[in-house]
C-alpha cells in the first residue's frame, strides 16, 4: 500500500490522499488535519480529472505525480 497527500488548489486548509491498492486507488479528504468522511474506492482516471494532475504508479518508483 503506497500513498501520497496533495494540497488542494483551491483550498489552502484542504488536502488529498491517494493510495494505491491492489485493485485500485482510494480517495480520501482531510480538512485542516482531520480525515472528512470515509474515502472511496475509484479509478486512477477519476483522481486525475477531479484533482486535475496526472499520477503514474510502477513498482520500482511507487506511486507519483507527473
Amino acid at each position: 500500500m503506497e500513498s501520497i497527500r496533495i494540497k488542494d488548489r483551491y483550498n489552502d486548509f484542504k488536502e488529498w490522499e491517494i493510495i494505491k491498492l491492489s485493485g485500485g486507488y482510494y480517495l480520501k479528504q482531510y480538512v485542516k488535519g482531520k480525515q472528512f468522511g470515509r474515502g472511496f474506492r475509484t479509478t486512477k482516471k477519476y483522481i486525475e480529472s477531479i484533482l486535475e494532475i496526472k499520477i503514474s504508479y510502477t513498482l520500482d518508483s511507487g506511486l507519483e505525480i507527473l
